[in-house]
């Protein structure tokens, strides 16, 4: 995984040799997740995501010296996730081209819907942070997505030039947008109506659809 600098800005307290320490850090790295990603970072307090886990705003200060600390924390652990789950999808002998294209694909789509909130909050309130993840969104993009489209103009099964670039774009434009609540309420009803109710189908819909496009 490639490192990127602005994650060394703040240094981990160093971590205690005991396993309920561990799960409680998990907790807390997990539910903070949860919430800056639903509701971004400036609109989340250390106080809410301890009534959330029922737990003092003490035993996160043990943990993560800072809100600014823990979201970074919250984004290496996404960046580190993200990397086994692709890693786990593109090494899988039992998966065809098709199965690893469309799972790759829906994965980080499904991953660039779920930060955008987040990434549009840190451009604002946390510039460093917002850097960190922009970075690595474009270095994911590139080492994944744009590798696998690669991939299957080598095997013969996707058509050579610039609609890969595109297809991509496309992919990620959807998934960035298309599919928020906010979006889709400027629609007519009539249109959107017969949707997938899951994100994840809805990003399937669109992969099948770029898919058949860019094959031969």
């Amino acid at each position: 995984m490639v490192l990127i600098k602005p994650i060394l800005l703040w240094k981990p307290k160093k971590p205690k040799k005991c396993k309920k320490v561990f799960v409680m850090k998990n907790r807390i790295l997990q539910m903070a997740r949860e919430m800056f990603l639903r509701h971004g970072y400036s609109k989340i307090r250390i106080d809410e995501i301890s009534s959330e886990l029922n737990i003092s705003k003490k035993t996160i200060y043990n943990h993560f010296s800072s809100k600014e600390e823990l979201v970074f924390a919250v984004i290496e652990q996404g960046m580190i996730d993200i990397e086994q789950e692709l890693t786990a999808i593109e090494n899988n002998p039992a998966n065809s081209y098709e199965d690893k294209i469309k799972s790759s694909l829906s994965l980080l789509g499904v991953w660039v819907s779920k930060v955008a909130v987040l990434i549009n909050d840190l451009k604002r309130n946390l510039p460093e942070a917002y850097d960190v993840i922009v970075n690595y969104k474009k270095d994911l993009l590139m080492r994944h997505g744009m590798r696998i489209l690669n991939e299957g103009v080598k095997l013969g099964k996707l058509k050579e030039g610039w609609s890969l670039n595109m297809a991509l774009y496309m992919f990620i434009a959807a998934s960035e947008k298309l599919f928020t609540d906010a979006f889709q309420q400027t629609m007519p009803t009539e249109m959107v109506s017969g949707f997938p109710l899951s994100l994840e189908e809805r990003l399937y819909s669109v992969i099948e659809i770029i898919y058949t496009g860019i094959s031969k």
